[in-house]
């Protein structure tokens, strides 16, 4: 079976195109990598992957990323082994030090941080170093001693000639909690999983939207990028605190997060690379091994592989009558004028999936909904599901209707006598409230 989970056009006119192409047919920006394959008890040649096998993974996940992102230098040697075996397969590095409480053992991760910088192993390929992660989050430390284990890393490889990116990988709630950590990092880096806070999959991408809103305004008014370094969604196991794994919904997680991200510019690593059945025996949870988006031979699951991702074009809706666009905040909506606020902008711009018939906003990533059949019937947003026969829609060109396909002879309307609230309406001929134009929003 072929997964065809979206596909939205450029054409108002809302014309389905497909890619039928077997295979995932997207790369995604990076992956979270291990070199474990097996508990923290074994010997190591069965607790951590030799070289051949890193290498031979290297050149599998070349086919769907360009980065790979580790965790730590000295947990099974991995950085020393993971470096050239990703410069091999045409993969860039973003490395990891693990941090503790013990900064001690900060000093063991630096001194194979300098052992990598002596021997020509850390180069240009390496384009970022995060220090700790989600250390805060555990109670090992404070943000103070996160940020000064930090500041001590990047004052060594500054020494050393490197100008590579450092951060602190935390969650989103812990920079909300300490918008000093916004200050130190050079770029912001958080871990967002909607699967741990027991999401609806339909409405993943959107709640990582709605976690992110603050952060992103902060990090924002001090010129710092966002970066997801941990996002991800089971596809095994169950866990009552945990959102619905299996294959079908981590495909569907995937690919709305995918096109999600893409349309917000969102750079992400993928959680994780691998399926990691150790995590199991090493006391994790069941549903803690099946991330991956390849099985521990290599073998990317049948799922990814049968999945094809569309694309969206983003598109401003403007009202004939009074000029303005139709624009979402917060589940509401209201008309705009033109803005040069980036997050307004934001509001205003919509995506049209041809497949299903849904208006998709780009701000809050749920669609148009409208539940009342009647004359001034609300019109909101909520999470898009794809049967759901109040989220149909479609426009037709020649009137410059968007009609309601489940509530027949009703249209989206403006008014502007209620400041211009906007409604379902019954459809009538010549009413600029319904008439609407479908524009590239850099045409606005």
């Amino acid at each position: 079976m072929k997964y065809f989970l979206l596909t939205t056009v450029a054409s108002v006119l809302l014309v389905l195109s497909g890619n039928n192409a077997d295979g995932l047919n997207v790369k995604m920006p990076g992956m979270n990598y291990n070199t474990r394959k097996g508990p923290d008890w074994a010997p190591e040649s069965s607790k951590c992957k030799n070289a051949a096998e890193i290498q031979r993974d290297m050149y599998a996940l070349k086919a769907v990323t360009d980065k790979v992102r580790i965790y730590s230098l000295l947990d099974c040697n991995q950085a020393e082994l993971v470096l050239p075996a990703a410069k091999r397969a045409g993969l860039q590095v973003h490395l990891g030090i693990w941090t503790t409480a013990s900064h001690s053992y900060l000093l063991q991760e630096r001194a194979k941080l300098a052992a990598l910088i002596d021997t020509g192993l850390y180069d240009n390929n390496v384009i970022g170093l995060h220090v700790g992660s989600e250390t805060i989050y555990r109670k090992e430390i404070s943000a103070d001693t996160a940020i000064r284990y930090m500041n001590e890393t990047r004052v060594y490889i500054r020494s050393r000639g490197k100008n590579t990116p450092v951060t602190i990988a935390d969650t989103i709630d812990i920079y909300n909690l300490n918008p000093k950590l916004v200050d130190a990092v050079d770029y912001v880096s958080v871990n967002q999983f909607s699967f741990w806070e027991k999401s609806d999959v339909n409405e993943g991408a959107a709640v990582t939207l709605d976690r992110l809103r603050n952060l992103r305004t902060l990090a924002a008014s001090k010129n710092k990028k966002v970066v997801i370094s941990e996002v991800g969604w089971s596809s095994g196991g169950f866990d009552v605190g945990a959102g619905i794994a299996s294959p079908e919904n981590q495909v569907k997680f995937f690919a709305d997060y995918h096109l999600m991200a893409t349309a917000h510019n969102f750079e992400y690593y993928w959680y994780v690379a691998f399926d990691s059945k150790w995590r199991v025996t090493n006391g994790g949870k069941e549903v803690e091994a099946d991330f991956g988006v390849f099985r521990e031979d290599d073998m990317m699951k049948s799922s990814f592989q049968q999945l094809t991702v569309g694309v969206r074009t983003p598109r401003a809706i403007r009202n004939a009558g009074t000029r303005l666009l139709l624009s979402e905040k917060g589940g509401n909506l209201y008309m705009s004028g033109k803005s040069n606020d980036w997050l307004v902008q934001e509001q205003q711009v919509w995506f049209f999936d041809a497949a299903t018939q849904q208006v998709r906003s780009k701000s809050s990533d749920r669609c148009l909904d409208a539940y009342q059949g009647w004359d001034g019937g609300i019109v909101h947003v909520f999470r898009c599901m794809d049967q759901e026969a109040n989220q149909k829609w479609m426009f037709y060109s020649a009137t410059g209707t968007l009609r309601h396909m489940k509530h027949q002879g009703f249209c989206l309307d403006t008014d502007p006598a209620q400041g211009n609230r906007v409604q379902l309406y019954g459809c009538s001929s010549n009413n600029a409230n319904q008439q609407w134009i479908v524009i590239n929003p850099e045409n606005v």
